[in-house]
Order: C-alpha cells, then structure tokens, then sequence
C-alpha cells in the first residue's frame, strides 16, 4: 500500500464518467434510490483508524444529497461552495456501486 498517494484529478474525473457511463448502460439514465437514510461517520473518527469508533450517531440522506446536487444544475458552481458539495456526491456513488447490477 501507498503511503499518503498523490490522486490526479483528472485520471479520477475520466474514471468515475467511466464508471457512470458503464452503470447507464446497465441500469439505463435514472436509478430509483430505494433507501434514503443511511449512517455516517463524524470526520473526527472517520479518517483515524487507530481511534475506536465507539457510537455512530450522524445520519445521512440520499435524497437529501441529491436534492442539494440537483439544486446546482443551472447556476453557477463556483459561487456555492463545490469542493464540499462533493461530500454529497460520496455517499451516492457508494450506494450506486453497491447497487446496481454489474
């Protein structure tokens, strides 16, 4: 395993509209979210694996994150703070990757 590895950005863009394009493919241009809540852990505990986590007490919504998402389309980005927006496109991805049908 890399220690603290280097991610280009745009390999990682080219990637993941890859990944995309093949679940269209798959499962067509919609995909139905069938659960919305979902648990999350506090960025304290999240990223220190050596410090137990010892309740899980945020909860999530992919529906809500899509909400915020979808709110973007047609304004402009920059001015509504994108690099945390994509906070809200993890939890998505996840459950499209565990989803959907391969």
């Amino acid at each position: 395993m890399i220690k603290n590895p280097v991610v280009n950005l745009g390999d990682l863009r080219r990637i993941i509209n890859e990944l995309l394009e093949h679940v269209e493919d798959v499962s067509g241009p919609n995909l139905k979210l069938e659960q919305d809540y979902y648990w999350c852990l506090d960025n304290e505990v999240a990223y220190d694996v050596t410090t137990p986590v010892l309740q899980v007490t945020l909860v999530g919504s992919l529906g809500d994150s899509w909400e915020f998402l979808s709110n973007m389309l047609g304004s402009n980005i920059r001015e509504q703070g994108p690099s945390l927006m994509l906070t809200h496109v993890a939890p998505l991805l996840q459950y499209i990757g565990e989803k959907v049908v391969r």
